[in-house]
C-alpha cells in the first residue's frame, strides 16, 4: 500500500499536477508501472518532499521516565518519524510498537510509513527485531526504506533479551529457561533471576488475561553512569482492551471510572472474574516486589498511566502521561541487583488505599 498514483500524490502534497511534475524531477522520485499506471512511493515522497532529513532534529526521548510521547514523532496520521528519536529504552520500544500495531488494527485501510535513517538508533531497532514485529501480519501495509538502514551487529550491550512475541499463555517459559544461564554467568544471583522469571510470568499472564491475544516482551540493562549498581528493565505490552475495560466485565466494577479501576487492579482479590474472588493477586505481588526491591514501575492502559516509585523507601504513586495513546496495556519495571525485602499483600493494599483516598 506504499505505492500511490500521481493523483493521490498531488492530494498528499496539496499541489497541482504541474507542480508535482516539477517535484518529480527536483527530488528524483522513483516510479514503477503497475496495471499500466505510474505508481510512486508514498514513504519516499514524505521523506524527500514533506519531511526531508536535513530538517529533522533528534529531540525526543521515549522511555519509562520521560515526558515525551509517540504523537511527537507522528507528523502525519500513520507516519512515524523515527529519525526524530534521540533515545529510547525497552518501555519506549514497546510503546512505539504497540502504537503502530494499534493503528494498523483499527482499520484494514490503515497503513504505516516509517521514516528511518542510517544512524545507530534505527540500526538498533533493526537488530532487536523491531521492524520484523511491526510487519508481522501486516507486511503489505507497512513501508520503510530498508536500504537506508546500515546493517550492524547488535552492539548495544544493554540488550539482555531482544524483542519477543509471546503468542500464547505460558510461551515465555521457554524464553526464560534460555535466559537464566547468561544472567547467572554475568553474576546475577539465583534469587534475582527467580524474581525476574516470576515477574515476567505474571506480567505476560496478565497481558493475555486482559488482551485475549499475544503480548511482547523485551529486557534491557538500564545504564546509569552515576552508579555502579546494575539495573534491568523488564517491559511487557499488548494491544488488547486494557485493564479498566477488562475489569468492567465484573458487574461489581462496571460503573466505576477508569482512573479508579487502574489503581484498584493492584489490590489483592480485585479481578474481572466475580466467580473467582481469590484471583487478582498478580499485580499486587508485582507491586510488592517493586517495593521490596526499592525500584520503580510504570503502567499505561486506556489513555491513563501510573508511576510507582519506591526508591529511597518512599511509596510515591502518581498518575502520569502515557507514551502511547493506544489500546492495551504496557508495563515497565526496573529491578535493582540487590536484596528483596518481602511485603505482604495487605501492606500493598494499604499503600494503594492511601493513594486512592488522596486522589
Amino acid at each position: 500500500m506504499d505505492r500511490i498514483t500521481i493523483k493521490e500524490a498531488c492530494t498528499l502534497l496539496g499541489v497541482s499536477r504541474p507542480t508535482f511534475n516539477a517535484y518529480r524531477q527536483k527530488y528524483q522520485l522513483s516510479e514503477v508501472r503497475l496495471g499500466g499506471k505510474i505508481r510512486l512511493s508514498k514513504t519516499e515522497i514524505i521523506e524527500k518532499v514533506i519531511l526531508p532529513a536535513g530538517d529533522v532534529e533528534k529531540t525526543h526521548s521515549l522511555s519509562l521516565i520521560s515526558e515525551d510521547n509517540i504523537k511527537k514523532i507522528q507528523p502525519l496520521p500513520g507516519v512515524y518519524d523515527l529519525r526524530r528519536i534521540q533515545g529510547i529504552d525497552a518501555y519506549g520500544v514497546l510503546g512505539l510498537l504497540c502504537s503502530i500495531k494499534a493503528h494498523l488494527n483499527q482499520s484494514e485501510n490503515n497503513s504505516v510509513s516509517l521514516l528511518v535513517d542510517g544512524l545507530p538508533f534505527c540500526s538498533y531497532l533493526e537488530a532487536i527485531g523491531f521492524f520484523t514485529e511491526v510487519q508481522r501480519a501486516h507486511h503489505s501495509r507497512v513501508s520503510y526504506n530498508a536500504t537506508a538502514l546500515r546493517a550492524r551487529a547488535l552492539s548495544r550491550s544493554a540488550v539482555i533479551l531482544p524483542l519477543h512475541l509471546i503468542g500464547y499463555r505460558g510461551a515465555e517459559k521457554k524464553i526464560l529457561d534460555e535466559l537464566y544461564d547468561p544472567l547467572l554467568k554475568q553474576g546475577f544471583s539465583e534469587s534475582y533471576c527467580g524474581h525476574i522469571g516470576w515477574i515476567i510470568g505474571e506480567l505476560c499472564d496478565n497481558a493475555h488475561t486482559h488482551s485475549g491475544g499475544p503480548c511482547y516482551l523485551i529486557i534491557e540493562a538500564l545504564e546509569l553512569t552515576s552508579t555502579a549498581t546494575r539495573f534491568l528493565t523488564i517491559a511487557v505490552g499488548d494491544i488488547g482492551i486494557g485493564i479498566p475495560a477488562s475489569l468492567k466485565n465484573n458487574p461489581k466494577y462496571s460503573n466505576l471510572r477508569d482512573d479508579v479501576l487502574l489503581p484498584m487492579a493492584f489490590q489483592s482479590e480485585v479481578s474481572r472474574m466475580e466467580v473467582e474472588p481469590k484471583r487478582g493477586k498478580g499485580l499486587n505481588d508485582v507491586m510488592a516486589i517493586g517495593k521490596g526491591n526499592s525500584s520503580w514501575l510504570k503502567v499505561e492502559t486506556g489513555g491513563l498511566a501510573m508511576m510507582f516509585d519506591f526508591r529511597g523507601g518512599q511509596d510515591k504513586i502518581t498518575f502520569t502521561h502515557p507514551i502511547a495513546q493506544a489500546s492495551g496495556t504496557r508495563f515497565g519495571l526496573v529491578l535493582i541487583d540487590s536484596e528483596f525485602e518481602k511485603f505482604s499483600r495487605a501492606s500493598i493494599n494499604e499503600i494503594v488505599d492511601k493513594f486512592m483516598g488522596n486522589t
